[in-house]
């Protein structure tokens, strides 16, 4: 059994915080928590004091791409698969390190053993929720380059069509997807685009319905891509679980995220990385010359979902290797436009856990959850920015185990 005695507890659940607390954990699991007042601590206990220190949940990143360390296509070329399968198991180690406990994989890993390595302990990273991805031809998925060469880095599925389409969502689900991964509109980031851009709408919306259908016969859920407002719209109109970026979001589809119950993932973050070194990423002149205009619609439509009372998760969609452990940098960026602290760490742990719908398991510090907990120097709700800073991330346990420990 291990009690952590905390100067503060930040339980994620959005209610206030409490002052000298206690956390056990025993074989996994949070067993009781509270004021220190009204649990008590068993002799047998080991014990962590971080009486000067605050106590919260892991955190999440519900948009997370973290095989994607370059957009430089001959970069991608020459690199070995299992040189970038080696990258990614370091990437994982940073997130982990970095406080993030568990991530929503985006589509580009495409390989459910991902998550079995980890939860065999092979490699050190977060949990892994996986979405399996789906493109249509010409779609923001669609690797295509115009000396009419297709290239398939990440293995996604390219269908057309409603038979076709409920084919390879089925295919994808056989393999053990958490959910599926589609792009409702065009993006920014494509290598080669000569038709997408965030915008175009892609995919029917007969197309999407048969893809969330098929993923809800088998309790499972769709993320989608969409940052046009007419994409969006189709996407929530099908039944999506969550809408990632929403870019250009109106008052029509603020409110159907509403009343469908849909979850925004603004990944405020990928914006901010593409305005300062979109270039040095290996973006193309296309693709740079977007970036500026979508940045500016991504925060207002983060600014209207959150004054109308969306519900928000915390993702980054982070696309280059030196940025991969900076992912607390969304909620940074959430604060600097308009929530609070709280709002921010409620929206990267228990919302989070939600929209990956783990919520039974983890997101808030409550008996009987899995012990996903941070013990941070400082107060984040002082100092949000204190998250980015690794040097004040002191333990980092995930269902019990400790992964940084820098009491010793």
């Amino acid at each position: 059994m291990i009690a952590i005695k905390a100067g503060l507890l930040i339980d994620g659940s959005g209610e206030e915080q409490t002052k000298d607390a206690v956390v056990l954990v025993e074989e996994g699991k949070i067993t009781k928590v509270g004021p220190a007042s009204r649990v008590s601590i068993p002799p047998e206990a080991e014990m962590l004091d971080a009486t000067d220190k605050t106590v919260m949940p892991g955190m999440f990143d519900c948009h997370c791409h973290p095989s994607l360390t370059t957009m430089r296509t001959e970069e991608r070329l020459f690199t070995p698969k299992i040189v970038e399968i080696f990258q990614t198991a370091e990437m994982m180690k940073r997130i982990l390190h970095a406080g993030f406990t568990t991530i929503r994989e985006a589509g580009l890993l495409n390989n459910v053993g991902f998550r079995e390595v980890v939860e065999k302990g092979l490699i050190e990273g977060p949990r892994l929720v996986l979405a399996g991805g789906l493109s249509q031809t010409g779609g923001h998925f669609s690797e295509y380059y115009p000396r009419d060469v297709e290239l398939s880095f990440s293995g996604v599925e390219i269908c057309d069509g409603v038979p076709e389409v409920r084919k390879a969502v089925r295919k994808v689900l056989r393999k053990g997807f958490d959910f599926i991964k589609v792009c409702a509109t065009g993006g920014v980031a494509s290598a080669f685009p000569t038709d997408d851009y965030p915008e175009y709408t892609e995919w029917t919306p007969e197309e999407l319905e048969v893809i969330v259908y098929e993923a809800s016969a088998r309790g499972k859920a769709v993320m989608a891509h969409a940052e046009g407002t007419q994409g969006i719209k189709n996407a929530i109109r099908a039944g999506v679980w969550s809408v990632e970026h929403g870019d250009f979001l109106d008052d029509e589809a603020t409110q159907m995220l509403l009343d469908m119950g849909s979850y925004l993932v603004p990944t405020l973050t990928v914006g901010e990385e593409l305005l300062e070194r979109g270039k040095e990423m290996g973006l193309t002149p296309v693709s740079l010359a977007k970036v500026e205009k979508d940045v500016e619609a991504n925060i207002a439509s983060f600014k209207k979902a959150a004054a109308a009372g969306v519900k928000i998760a915390c993702g980054t969609d982070i696309m280059y290797k030196s940025d991969h452990g900076d992912n607390a940098r969304e909620l940074e960026l959430m604060v600097r436009h308009g929530f609070t602290p709280m709002q921010a760490i409620v929206a990267a742990t228990k919302i989070s856990a939600e929209a990956c719908r783990i919520d039974d398991k983890v997101g808030t510090l409550k008996p009987g959850k899995l012990a996903d907990l941070l013990v941070v120097d400082g107060d984040p709700l002082d100092d949000i920015s204190i998250l980015r800073d690794k040097s004040r991330i002191i333990l980092v346990m995930k269902e019990g185990t400790v992964y940084v420990n820098k009491f010793k």
